[in-house]
């Protein structure tokens, strides 16, 4: 696609972390904050079916914010019911989960040297090489330019992202690094930080939602939530495959992972799980941390909408509180394209 038949809004990372801080400090209930993007027409016709196209992705995003069971995010929420139903004729509407995959820029080198998801990297290509690249190029959510030689081709759109917060126990500690000095501008208050996050490793301390305050200190207002405490994929929605060899990991010793990773696949078929009920289905204690990597929330949406040769595509990103506030939502990008 040329540049004069696409007009794009993506976001830098940088960006999107101002505008996610933005959301998190706004005042009232469920919110929803539009990103302002600036597109030049070539016609009132084509800007007149963006128009509608916006407005009927905002609408979606509008009901994501809407959601009577926020606590958890599945298949069963009213939203996958207006997909089918859209606003203007001869429109179609895809909604996915652009966050509960492998987030190539905070992903642990564990996770791909202990369990089968070191397959998904290219022959010849590491986990160390992944770091390094983190390393040397910071973080970008165009996982596709940044990381395509180091991931095969097939698995890349399915089981990788560059959208999500970053678990600070989760989360490579390198890159949490790189994360605090390009948020706070301030190399050696990240090896200072980093020297925080190595302790907490040595005492396999996991630090909870009610720790953040403390542990991040003054730089709170800045971090949060950015970095955060809150699980990494959503069951409702993570690829079979991720889902069981999170399971399986080593470290977290669950019993029976393959058939804990079957009996969540049935459950997520029939019902929405909540986050009572898959602790009752992996029964590992509270203080593993396999409930760091699996929840029942998706913190990133990718809304598509249709029409002929346009679409329009957004990205919503539901941001975490820390004060029991219902959920807000934030478009934090949007691109178009005829």
């Amino acid at each position: 696609m040329s540049p004069d038949h696409a007009s794009t809004g993506s976001t830098s990372l940088v960006a999107l972390t101002m505008l996610i801080l933005m959301a998190a400090v706004a005042a009232g209930g469920a919110l929803l904050l539009q990103a302002a993007f600036a597109y030049t027409s070539r016609s009132s016709t084509r800007e007149d079916l963006r128009l509608s196209l916006q407005k009927e992705g905002e609408r979606m995003a509008g009901l994501l914010a809407r959601d009577p069971t926020p606590d958890a995010d599945s298949p069963m929420d009213p939203i996958w019911g207006q997909i089918g139903s859209p606003g203007i004729r001869d429109v179609s509407i895809t909604l996915e989960d652009a966050s509960s995959r492998l987030n190539v820029n905070w992903a642990q080198k564990a996770i791909f040297e202990k369990t089968a998801l070191g397959q998904l990297l290219r022959h010849g290509s590491t986990a160390q090489e992944l770091q390094q690249r983190r390393e040397d190029r910071g973080i970008s959510p165009d996982i596709a330019a940044e990381y395509a030689d180091l991931i095969k081709e097939d698995a890349l759109p399915r089981y990788f992202t560059g959208y999500g917060y970053a678990n600070l126990n989760v989360t490579d500690e390198f890159a949490l690094r790189k994360l605090f000095a390009v948020r706070m501008s301030d190399q050696a208050g990240a090896e200072v930080f980093h020297m925080r996050l190595q302790q907490a490793l040595i005492q396999k301390k996991i630090l909870k939602r009610s720790d953040l305050r403390e542990f991040l200190g003054l730089d709170y207002g800045k971090l949060f939530p950015l970095m955060n405490a809150e699980p990494v994929f959503n069951v409702h929605f993570v690829e079979p495959l991720i889902l069981g060899e999170l399971l399986s990991l080593p470290d977290l010793r669950i019993p029976q992972p393959r058939h804990i990773a079957q009996v969540i696949l049935d459950s997520r078929d029939r019902q929405e799980l909540t986050s009572e009920k898959l602790r009752q289905i992996m029964g590992a204690p509270d203080d593993n941390r396999i409930y760091q990597y699996l929840g029942v929330v998706t913190w990133f949406w990718k809304i598509t909408v249709t029409r002929g040769s346009a679409r329009l595509e957004l990205i919503v990103a539901r941001v975490p509180t820390d004060d029991g506030r219902a959920p807000r939502f934030l478009i934090v990008e949007e691109r178009y394209y005829s």
